[in-house]
């Protein structure tokens, strides 16, 4: 596959990396705060690179991020990044139907605070849109964390893709972290 180089993030093999799943030249590394330097600088630029596709004015993941709570899966293809999915352990604070959602309401079914992986950032490059790697990802994610992927919350605000993404997922609605 042809990647922009100007869009492109390089993520080298790594000495001791974690790579969690290969499938169709594409591997799935991750990365968490006892990872090599090396390994959450790179994912740190991808990080950085997929803020620029979301509403964040903040990456989801920075290299200095050693919170054991955070794993950080990059997708990477031919030695350059290709996708990446932040999750981080965080209280759940209510169920958002998409009834609530769309109307613009507050989550209708407050929980009492419970640990719940939380997706804070879901990105691929714009080759990649569409063909499944996002999902691929995060069952990847899912299976690491032990949860289901309808079972996570979800950072907001969302892209357009983002939603129509999380709709089909969590067809009934999802967790809002506090």
């Amino acid at each position: 596959m042809s990647h922009d180089p100007s869009e492109t993030v390089p993520v080298p093999a790594l000495p001791g990396e974690a790579v969690l799943a290969r499938w169709d030249g594409v591997e799935v590394l991750q990365v968490t705060g006892t990872s090599p330097a090396a390994a959450r600088e790179a994912a740190a630029a991808v990080a950085l690179r997929a803020m620029r596709d979301t509403p964040f004015h903040t990456p989801a993941y920075t290299a200095a991020d050693t919170d054991p709570d955070t794993r950080v899966f990059v997708a990477r293809e031919g030695g350059v990044a290709v996708g990446l999915a932040v999750l981080r352990a965080r209280p759940r604070w209510g169920w958002w139907s998409w009834d609530d959602y769309d109307a613009e309401r507050r989550p209708s079914t407050p929980v009492a605070p419970m640990t719940s992986w939380t997706v804070e950032s879901i990105w691929t490059t714009a080759d990649h849109h569409g063909k499944g790697l996002a999902t691929r990802l995060l069952k990847v994610a899912s299976d690491q964390v032990g949860q289901r992927i309808m079972s996570f919350g979800w950072r907001r605000p969302f892209t357009p893709s983002g939603e129509a993404f999380v709709r089909r997922h969590c067809p009934e609605g999802f967790w809002v972290p506090d």
